[in-house]
């Protein structure tokens, strides 16, 4: 099968994922998105990569999207589709991880577990908010990634001044209940498909109340409960993504969803791959061939979306 990994140069998981599909038999190949243009057109849509046309070039395509090239991405899956090329991600899918709001939203029409979390068009209409939270409380960009964009507020004058300052930036911001107990950790599971193939747990080193790798917080393999399986797989399945990073915290209430990272590293000292010494590289591999040769197994006219049934994104999903 001829895979193509679209990228926007995440070196080390690339090259993770180009030798696993490799070492599998496969023809792979990195297409950075950065050199990717398409031309729409009723009879005939194509795709470029360096402007050479590789429109009928796939059998399937895995994408792997820094946040700041969601939407162009999202536009190069749609042409992919037109194409009838399988995808592994819907782009319904990545819209709805990246914007944390709306995830929430979908996390709660399915009655999962998650902090409190509240949003207003302007700053001065935080308050009742506030109130009702109580502080210390965490104002989080909406495009935060990595701990960055993530800030505590001790007190209703430090509130104050992070969600002020995020408001004369213009930038789209949450504020979400602390959760005490749980400070300075995390939980993080690795899901593929409908099964979730590694967990590890974060621990800050310092004071830091966030736990991501890249700050600086250490890793190690932990066991999930049956309660924290349920609610993590009905996460991915409430936003139809099938390759996740789910991160979580165990709270005196149980678990609580924090966010579904849609296109989460898994390689690094400290990532969860090698903390759990799981192929999560052949995980994904693996998942992609078998559902892009059940795509390919249907007549033409059912190829016009993913695999996904419950989240069709046709042609001209938008």
């Amino acid at each position: 099968m001829n895979i193509g990994i679209l990228t926007t140069n995440q070196i080390r998981d690339d090259q993770r994922l180009l030798n696993e599909a490799e070492n599998k038999g496969h023809a792979a190949r990195l297409l950075d998105l950065r050199y990717i243009s398409v031309e729409l057109s009723s009879d005939r849509p194509t795709i470029y990569f360096k402007n050479e046309n590789i429109s009928s070039e796939f059998d399937a395509i895995i994408p792997r999207l820094n946040v700041s090239f969601t939407d162009y991405g999202i536009n190069i899956l749609q042409q992919f589709i037109c194409l009838h090329t399988y995808i592994s991600e819907s782009p319904e899918a990545l819209r709805l991880g990246r914007d944390k709001l709306k995830c929430l939203q979908y996390l709660m029409d399915k009655g999962l577990p998650f902090p409190a979390t509240g949003i207003a068009f302007s700053s001065e209409y935080f308050e009742p908010i506030i109130s009702d939270l109580k502080l210390p409380l965490v104002v989080k960009l909406i495009e935060s990634t990595e701990g960055t964009g993530v800030f505590l507020a001790r007190d209703i004058k430090e509130a104050q001044n992070i969600i002020k300052t995020f408001g004369l930036l213009g930038a789209s911001f949450i504020v979400q209940e602390f959760v005490k107990e749980a400070a300075g950790a995390d939980l993080r599971a690795f899901v593929v498909g409908d099964k979730i193939v590694a967990a590890m747990k974060r621990q800050s080193q310092d004071t830091d109340f966030r736990a991501n790798v890249s700050l600086g917080a250490h890793s190690s393999e932990v066991t999930l409960t049956e309660q924290e399986k349920e609610i993590i797989l009905s996460a991915t399945r409430s936003i139809g993504v099938n390759i996740a990073g789910v991160d979580f915290v165990r709270s005196n209430r149980g678990p609580l969803l924090l966010e579904i990272n849609v296109s989460p590293d898994f390689t690094g000292e400290q990532g969860i791959e090698a903390i759990t010494n799981t192929n999560i590289a052949a995980a994904i591999i693996d998942f992609t061939v078998e559902q892009a040769s059940k795509y390919k197994s249907k007549p033409l006219a059912d190829n016009k979306h993913s695999v996904n049934q419950e989240y069709m994104s046709l042609c001209v999903d938008g």
